[in-house]
């Protein structure tokens, strides 16, 4: 992907993702309020289970103090989801416009990224209401949030190179739109947003769900949002290296495949 492309067809990736953003929830009677009652669902289904059902205890804040297994839930649900549908929409954005493919020219990669800058406002409102949950419940979260963006910044990165590289494969092998539904639950799973790793007893587990991809981006959310403290300098170091490479290696592939897409699709 040329940075130069791009910002020379800023008003076209702008005006696309101005698109996704008005008809997201065109003709829907709640509109923008499915931003928040989605995960909102979430967090009661998965509190009765966590807290009624199995009768566990939320973990607390270090140094926080903070005990609400809701408040850390969304904290590691709300990067997580931004992640997982940014990418399940982005896959079919390029073999789901052939018609402006093969008959426009224009950046293909901006199909991708107006629907990853749709959800990232997304993201961010839902981000700016749980930061006012967190201050009702007692955690002065406004200092953490300057790092956030930070993170955010990251997460947006790796984000854009899986979403890049995964439509430009679904181009020519539809089989990675139902296979990434499939990873997709598993990345949820395994990613500790509905357990808590430092109450699993097995070391190479909770060594994994930390530092594998997802896992390192939700485990510093929850760490800046609902603990309280800076991520260490090796998670911080762990990310950027991820979000570098994966960013690097989808745009490289998305830069191989994007000259066949009009003859594929």
């Amino acid at each position: 992907m040329s940075l130069r492309t791009a910002v020379a067809h800023r008003n076209l990736l702008y005006l696309l993702s101005l698109k996704e953003l008005r008809t997201r929830y065109r003709k829907s009677v709640l509109g923008w309020a499915w931003t928040l009652l989605n995960p909102l669902s979430q967090m009661v289904i998965f509190s009765f289970v966590f807290l009624v059902a199995f009768k566990q205890t939320a973990p607390i804040g270090n140094p926080s103090g903070l005990e609400s297994f809701p408040l850390y839930f969304l904290a590691g649900l709300l990067p997580f989801q931004f992640f997982s549908i940014s990418v399940t929409a982005a896959i079919a954005s390029v073999s789901g416009n052939s018609s402006l493919i093969t008959k426009v020219a224009f950046p293909h990669e901006h199909l991708a990224l107006s629907i990853i800058i749709a959800q990232l406002a997304t993201f961010l409102i839902e981000i700016a209401v749980l930061s006012v949950a967190l201050l009702i419940a007692g955690q002065m979260v406004l200092p953490w949030l300057i790092p956030y963006l930070g993170l955010v910044m990251l997460l947006t990165m790796f984000t854009t190179g899986v979403a890049l590289a995964l439509s430009a494969a679904n181009v020519f092998f539809h089989d990675v739109n139902y296979l990434w539904s499939i990873v997709a639950q598993v990345l949820f799973y395994v990613t500790p947003i509905i357990w808590i790793p430092s109450r699993i007893d097995n070391d190479l587990l909770d060594t994994a769900s930390n530092w594998h991809p997802t896992g390192s981006f939700i485990r510093a959310s929850q760490q800046l949002l609902y603990g309280g403290h800076m991520p260490s300098m090796w998670r911080w170091l762990h990310l950027f290296v991820i979000a570098t490479v994966v960013f690097a290696v989808g745009a490289w592939i998305f830069n191989r495949l994007s000259p066949r897409f009009a003859e594929e699709v």
